[in-house]
């Protein structure tokens, strides 16, 4: 990434006006675009599904990396020791920045009032593409690519489908992807609840923070299943099936230049995200 964008992307003014935005106890202000990489991918991840019912939309969260267990570990220690004092959650945020990274992200949803613990809630699939939408913007993620990747197949068996999707997932290890298609092969079965006899589209959503040597990236992953009940039984429909992926990277050289604003904001720690963001079984 050029020197020229990370400066401006690490404003002191866009990491102000995006907290304020998102802070419930202040007015929201006019938030500063960050270019056209971002509204690009933002206009576009609804265009596959632009007009169509989507009956849930489950969300499963992981922690992976050759870092990830203890580095989450030791985030939320150090929070729990820190408790209410402000220069502690300061100190922990710079020296534990995956709690930084769980932080913005839980803003992000909810300022977008997406709800994974009930994926049927009325007007949750808008929602959640405002979230999406949201973390992009986010001046401490860097976006290195976002893609659509398309698959026709039909099939009946969701073990099958779900080793497809999730085989298009990048930069995960081996131990992570079998937790991963662990959890998502249980969302399938909550989604499969929430359908009627009119086709409708799931939607489910896979967010893994990964931490790697000294970076920490997270990779979202969404896959629209189209979904149809027959002789009460659901039988899944892939005439047409896609998955969006996006690929962000925690901008950890800037972050301890703005850990008190996010402080200041809220902390949450990585257990409670995976909590807020891990649908109900």
């Amino acid at each position: 990434m050029a020197s020229d964008t990370l400066i401006k992307d690490s404003d002191p003014q866009l990491v102000s006006q995006w907290l304020a935005a998102r802070n419930p106890r202040l007015r929201p202000p006019v938030f500063a675009s960050r270019g056209p990489q971002h509204r690009a991918f933002a206009s576009a991840l609804d265009a596959g599904l632009a007009g169509k019912p989507v009956a849930a939309v489950p969300s499963a969260a992981a922690i992976g990396g050759t870092n990830g267990s203890k580095a989450a570990a030791a985030a939320d220690a150090a929070l729990k020791a820190a408790g209410s004092d402000r220069d502690k959650l300061i100190q922990t945020l710079i020296a534990d920045p995956i709690a930084g990274a769980t932080t913005v992200m839980t803003l992000a949803m909810g300022h977008s009032g997406y709800n994974p613990l009930d994926p049927a809630q009325a007007g949750n699939y808008a929602a959640y593409i405002a979230y999406i939408g949201d973390i992009v913007k986010a001046p401490f993620f860097h976006l290195n690519y976002s893609d659509t990747k398309h698959l026709k197949q039909a099939s009946s068996n969701w073990d099958t489908l779900i080793t497809d999707i999730v085989g298009l997932f990048e930069g995960i290890q081996s131990q992570d992807r079998d937790r991963i298609v662990k959890g998502l092969k249980e969302l399938a079965h909550t989604a499969t609840s929430t359908s009627s006899s009119e086709e409708k589209l799931n939607v489910f959503s896979q967010q893994t923070l990964l931490v790697n040597a000294s970076q920490i990236s997270v990779g979202i992953y969404n896959s629209a299943v189209s979904m149809i009940e027959h002789n009460g039984k659901h039988t899944t429909r892939q005439a047409d099936y896609h998955v969006s992926r996006a690929f962000l990277t925690f901008d950890t050289t800037t972050w301890p230049r703005f850990a008190p604003m996010v402080a200041d904001t809220q902390v949450t720690s990585v257990s409670d995200w995976l909590t807020s963001m891990s649908s109900k079984k």
